[in-house]
């Protein structure tokens, strides 16, 4: 059944390039512009994702009865974007000054980082936007892995943080499934203290 909803999401995705990005996203508070990445997408391994809202709609529809988690989750979801790319020894550093501007954007206009990991060889922040304790209206993933792949991940919208998982397990989406990882390693260090 996966299978079946990644085929009509590509189907759908594929006939409706000629509209993509018909909407201006930039309105909503849970957007994030990373600048242009074309010139990382130089590789072999080069992936970028637009869904609109009109697409989640469609695809909602289409999982109705047999997945109603998935129609859950997108519920209120009005944009999912990803960039993904290899990350070679040329362009790491400057990969790193994005993910540290976009990190200052972020915490200028008030972004929660919920996730920040840092090594010799990876960076990973994750930040959600709140407009309340009970409402998430933005979610940002930067990943960026020395010798592996960088992901820049944007989903705008209503989110359950609860059921995030569900969008990286149907869609693919590179760093999200790690989430809920992270979000409950934070919970068990925070309740040690």
């Amino acid at each position: 059944m996966k299978s079946k909803i990644l085929l009509s999401v590509a189907i759908i995705f594929i006939t409706s390039l000629t509209f993509a990005q018909k909407n201006d996203y930039s309105k909503y508070k849970g957007y994030v512009d990373f600048g242009n990445l074309e010139k990382f997408e130089t590789g072999e391994e080069v992936t970028e994702v637009i869904i609109e809202e009109h697409l989640l709609r469609m695809v909602s529809k289409m999982a109705g009865k047999n997945e109603p988690e998935l129609v859950s989750v997108l519920k209120g979801i009005k944009l999912i974007k990803v960039n993904t790319f290899g990350v070679t020894e040329g362009n790491y550093d400057k990969l790193v000054g994005i993910v540290n501007d976009v990190d200052k954007k972020l915490i200028n206009a008030s972004w929660d980082r919920i996730v920040k990991t840092r090594s010799k060889n990876e960076v990973v922040n994750v930040f959600i936007r709140t407009s309340n304790e009970e409402r998430i209206e933005g979610l940002v993933v930067t990943s960026i892995e020395k010798n592996g792949e960088a992901a820049f991940v944007n989903i705008v919208g209503d989110i359950d943080l609860e059921t995030i998982g569900e969008l990286s397990d149907k869609f693919d989406i590179p760093s999200i499934s790690d989430l809920n990882e992270h979000k409950h390693k934070n919970k068990n260090s925070e309740d040690k203290k």
